[in-house]
């Protein structure tokens, strides 16, 4: 080390103390890092091979193309304050857009944009960028608080080291991205849907390709305090986590906004303010609609969203659509327009996002005809897990799918002469138990009175199971009825093993059950308990 004229000049490093010093940023331990840890370790090594006071990773966000600071050792307020740079802009700006090393002998406004860095004392600065696989990922610099002049071969090893670094980090990246977005995704999307006799629902998510797939393809079905059915599917642009991220919200201010709206325009309405208010210009396409309880009607809106698709016995047909209104967050001319669909039994309704029709070099018109000639095919051939399949596999013509597509499919079925379904063993299943029994009872024709009292005796069953068969880890009940010779018969099952009643005054709920009932019997067994009620419907 040479100073003049207070600058300071370090000796060239011959190619062993090159070979030792890049050794070690990449140990082998280094692997089983985390990115954080990762980061904090290689900039402590890198100050101290180097011989400066500072050293800072900044991270490229790719949608805002601006330079974030992650990790830094010597300068931490980078990092607490959130730094950012725009691509192109100062010293970090100008590697990332050049492409090629930076050095500064001297530092001042007119060459760095951080105002960190002139009050921590930084007098010379040397920045390379991280690039893996062709694409710029960062920046990472160095700075010391005396003049000093890099030699070319101090830059040539920084290099070396960042592209190590930059390989390491795009993979952990990455995969911690992935593991982010895939959390979202299984948060936001519906883990159940409504049990409604004489309804059945299915559901399908398809990531896209790439590397980073999973983004703002989502949809959601609920019921609302009257039992009319809530059906939603919308896209946000984009992929990552920022899209999963809106997905996320914009799904549950549906939900908070369908409490107090009800109607599809409504809901439409509230959530285009949300998002006016709280988004950052994203397109969202939103179809939203409410199936009332009778199942008859589907009313519903479209934002900038691809239309419906009907499928009946006479065929396979999109309803007819007057004027288009914008996504969500455009200027429009015009309230949203709310249309009507008659839903008759034996029909299907197919909601899906634009992955599914929209391919490049294509008109949208080709897409959704296409999609028309493949649903009369396939949908009508096969049971709805295995007709989505087909769907997809024809429609995508075996080729992955460039972008996120969503499909919500409704069969309104004929009334079944029986009732199965499952639900989680938790309190707030015993609301949708009530409304699955009453619907059932009401289509075989049982009247209101007993449809009552057998509602009541089931709902009874129930929660002594929820509460009884299981622990903490929770499980499952199923509920079946069947009707014949004007005699209905309910069944009530569980899997667990019973417990002694949590709270004082419990334990009334079979004596209810016995007196709503015409006959009631319990099994219990080591596979768990069985409740069976049989009522008379008529007296």
């Amino acid at each position: 080390m040479t100073q003049s004229c207070g600058v300071t000049t370090f000796a060239p490093i011959d190619d062993l103390e090159r070979l030792k010093r890049l050794q070690r940023v990449s140990d082998a331990a280094l692997a089983l890092l985390s990115v954080e840890d990762l980061l904090d370790e290689l900039l402590l090594r890198v100050r101290d091979i180097l011989g400066t006071d500072t050293a800072a990773v900044l991270l490229l966000d790719t949608e805002k193309n601006e330079l974030v600071a992650r990790a830094a050792k010597g300068i931490e307020e980078e990092v607490e304050r959130g730094v950012r740079i725009p691509v192109g802009k100062g010293f970090a700006g100008r590697i990332a857009a050049e492409r090629h090393p930076v050095a500064l002998t001297t530092v001042d406004h007119t060459t760095v944009l951080n105002p960190i860095l002139f009050q921590k004392g930084i007098r010379s600065l040397l920045g390379v960028p991280l690039i893996a696989h062709g694409d710029v990922v960062g920046v990472l610099h160095i700075g010391t608080t005396t003049p000093r002049v890099f030699q070319p071969d101090e830059v040539e090893l920084l290099q070396l080291v960042a592209d190590r670094v930059a390989l390491a980090l795009q993979v952990r990246l990455v995969q911690s991205t992935r593991v982010v977005i895939d959390a979202f995704q299984r948060t936001f999307l519906p883990d159940s849907l409504p049990y409604i006799p004489g309804l059945r629902v299915t559901t399908k998510y398809l990531p896209a390709s790439s590397d980073v797939g999973i983004g703002g393809d989502w949809f959601d079905s609920f019921l609302l305090p009257s039992n009319d059915l809530v059906l939603a599917i919308g896209d946000v642009a984009g992929h990552g986590l920022r899209a999963a991220s809106l997905m996320g919200k914009m799904r549950n201010a549906l939900r908070a906004y369908a409490l107090s709206g009800g109607t599809a325009s409504g809901i439409a309405e509230y959530l285009d303010r949300y998002h006016r208010h709280f988004g950052d210009g994203e397109l969202v396409t939103l179809l939203v609609g409410v199936l009332t309880n009778d199942l008859s009607t589907f009313r519903f809106v479209l934002a900038g969203h691809c239309p419906p698709l009907v499928l009946s016995e006479t065929g396979a047909a999109f309803p007819t659509i007057s004027e288009h209104v914008p996504p969500l967050g455009v200027n429009r001319s015009r309230a949203f327009i709310e249309h009507e669909l008659q839903i008759d039994r034996g029909s299907m309704l197919l909601l899906y996002t634009d992955g599914l029709v929209e391919r490049r070099g294509e008109s949208l018109d080709v897409g959704l005809e296409r999609l028309r000639r493949t649903a009369e095919r396939s949908l009508r051939r096969h049971d709805a897990p295995e007709a989505i399949a087909t769907l997809l596999e024809e429609q995508l013509e075996g080729r992955p799918s460039a972008d996120d597509v969503a499909l919500l499919l409704l069969q309104r079925q004929a009334v079944p002469p029986e009732l199965e379904f499952a639900v989680p063993a938790r309190a707030s299943s015993l609301v949708d138990i009530r409304r699955a029994v009453g619907r059932w009872l009401d289509d075989i024709g049982v009247p209101a009175v007993t449809v009552g009292e057998i509602v009541t005796a089931v709902s009874e069953a129930s929660a002594n199971a929820i509460e009884h068969a299981y622990g903490p880890a929770g499980g499952s009940i199923s509920i079946a009825g069947d009707s014949k010779d004007d005699v209905v018969e309910m069944r009530v099952r569980d899997t667990g093993r019973w417990r002694g009643n949590s709270r004082a005054g419990r334990g009334d709920g079979l004596r209810v059950i016995r007196g709503l009932m015409d006959e009631v019997t319990v099994e219990s067994t080591d596979q768990g308990t069985a409740v069976r009620m049989r009522r008379k419907a008529r007296s």
